[in-house]
């Protein structure tokens, strides 16, 4: 099973055979946080890649931010299609080896509406040390669990919840970085390297990361998915096209990094 890296300046493809040959800085201890917008898209986008960084020790977690509440198929599930999801989440991330799954029940469809951060009122959602909104619980996150590498899903997904969590998690790890907002742990001291995954639309640039996978972990995978059995209707398109396709991910390196104008002095030499 191989890694290629490909450098976006030159294009030049380095092969590896391990992940911690491949992605750069590998610590002792690696902690890996997958942020899903819903509890299946890093599963779709990501699954492979979970199952080898969980071979190679890597502390996996995963961050599922709404509560499913739009993804129902049936008239019948409307009132529990919440708990339901709840139980499909459990079993198809421990059906790869996941266990670590942590949900903030946002409004599934209106994440919108919890951009930021603001005091909470009764029976709001994600509540945290008195705050609601995306940016104080991702900060939260962030500062509890101490990423090394934090992996969104790509920003040109189709999905607008894709697009707000994406755009919240970056700004959090502003937050999370710096000393404001105290009651939500000490600063984190440094930024993880941040990746995309897909699951809707393409990469908004060419990834930077191949990852091949055996047979077993492809299908391992795909009887994941096939516990949402309420999702079913609704995925059925995306995992067609996964079951025709080698077992390979892509990945693509967000580059997050804060302004520095020397980047720009050559251009003006």
């Amino acid at each position: 099973m191989q890694v290629k890296i490909r450098d976006e300046r030159t294009g030049k493809v380095v092969v590896h055979e391990r992940l911690a040959e491949a992605f750069p800085r590998w610590q002792p201890q690696e902690r890996w946080l997958f942020i899903s917008p819903h509890d299946d898209d890093v599963l779709i986008g990501g699954g492979i890649l979970l199952q080898r960084a969980l071979e190679e020790g890597v502390d996996v977690h995963v961050l599922v931010t709404t509560d499913g509440a739009q993804g129902y198929c049936d008239l019948s599930l409307r009132d529990s299609i919440v708990e339901v999801r709840r139980e499909e989440t459990a079993l198809a991330y421990r059906a790869i080896g996941v266990h670590q799954v942590h949900l903030l029940d946002f409004p599934d469809g209106s994440l919108h509406l919890f951009k930021g951060r603001r005091r909470a009122q009764d029976g709001d959602p994600g509540m945290i040390e008195g705050y609601t909104g995306l940016q104080n619980a991702l900060t939260f996150f962030y500062r509890k669990l101490l990423p090394s590498r934090v992996f969104l899903m790509s920003l040109n997904d189709y999905h607008p919840d894709h697009k707000v969590v994406h755009e919240e998690a970056i700004i959090s790890l502003f937050h999370a970085h710096n000393p404001i907002w105290a009651e939500l742990g000490p600063p984190t001291g440094g930024f993880p390297r941040v990746y995309e995954l897909a699951a809707y639309g393409d990469f908004v640039a060419l990834p930077s990361i191949r990852v091949e996978g055996t047979k077993e972990l492809k299908e391992r995978k795909l009887r994941a998915l096939d516990l949402f059995v309420s999702q079913k209707e609704i995925i059925a398109s995306l995992v067609s096209i996964l079951r025709e396709r080698p077992a390979v991910e892509y990945v693509r390196e967000y580059g997050f990094k804060l302004y520095d104008p020397a980047v720009y002095e050559a251009f003006f030499s």
